[in-house]
């Protein structure tokens, strides 16, 4: 078994280095700085030169913080993605630390933004196509204001799909649908939770789900695309079932698996579907989000 290793979307928050007497507030409260770095693309919406729209809420505490307790401030960030250089990030509002030195602001962030309400935030997300991001959270104060970094990691398992003819296919087949049996999508966060905590994202009920924007296409020898990548609720099994639907014949529940143990948080699988006449042969390999292998084949 190779070890997966995940890879993080990280953005940094960068606060101000110095304390100029221009960087503090008329009551003396130090503005909280953010720069921004990606350090891995990825084939979700979040991709390098696209602008990333993030929610961000702080927490102010002397001792241990209390997540069930209302925020100090809430807000949202705008980010350009760059995997190579450091990018500006824009506040929707300015917030500051507190003046008093002994006071820490604890952050966290998420994305999508979607709609915080009552420590919890919400969106749609019906098609598998949120890439959901949770960074741990950080803290700082007014006289530690330096080196802060949000590392936001993957909290999906990602699949996407292509088709390819075998030998014995009827020449003019085409792909119509894909749909993937019982996955669970992501529909929001839950503030009062670490990113690593269990019940951190909220998920759907378990469902089908149809591989969006599938064009109805021939299947040729030179393996294509199907559709979109969908990103869902990781499971501690390495299998996972299919309907697939030609305009020749339907297949119902196919099973792929792939050589990790599960399927795992930030890992990115590809499944090749061989078509013959008769059946399919499928493989599957792990790409984008992790350095590692995997392979599957259908039952």
């Amino acid at each position: 078994m190779k070890k997966i290793l995940l890879p993080i979307l990280a953005l940094a928050v960068l606060a101000s280095c110095s304390k100029h007497e221009s960087d503090e507030s008329p009551s003396g409260r130090v503005p909280i700085r953010l720069g921004a770095g990606v350090e891995a693309s990825t084939k979700a919406p979040v991709v390098s030169g696209s602008s990333v729209n993030a929610g961000i809420a702080g927490w102010e505490a002397t001792g241990t913080v209390d997540y069930s307790a209302a925020t100090a401030w809430a807000t949202d960030i705008t980010v350009t993605a760059d995997p190579a250089t450091g990018q500006a990030v824009s506040w929707t509002a300015q917030p500051y630390y507190n003046a008093a030195n002994t006071i820490k602001t604890y952050m966290k962030a998420w994305y999508p933004k979607g709609t915080l309400m009552d420590l919890a935030v919400s969106f749609t997300n019906t098609d598998g196509s949120v890439d959901a991001l949770l960074a741990p959270t950080v803290n700082g104060s007014k006289d530690d204001a330096s080196g802060k970094a949000l590392a936001f990691a993957h909290k999906t398992t990602q699949v996407s799909f292509q088709v390819k003819a075998g030998a014995g296919l009827e020449s003019g087949t085409k792909i119509k649908k894909i749909t993937l049996k019982g996955v669970q999508l992501p529909t929001g966060f839950d503030l009062t939770k670490e990113s690593t905590d269990a019940g951190a994202v909220t998920w759907a009920t378990a469902g089908n789900l149809e591989i969006p924007n599938l064009t109805e296409a021939e299947i040729t020898t030179t393996a294509a695309s199907a559709g979109d990548p969908v990103m869902f609720k990781p499971w501690e099994d390495n299998s996972l079932t299919v309907d697939i639907e030609t305009d020749k014949a339907t297949y119902t529940a196919k099973t792929f698996t792939t050589s990790d143990d599960k399927l795992g948080e930030g890992s990115a699988y590809v499944v090749t579907l061989t078509f013959s006449q008769t059946e399919i042969e499928l493989t599957a390999t792990i790409a984008d989000w992790i350095a590692a292998t995997g392979a599957g084949e259908i039952k």
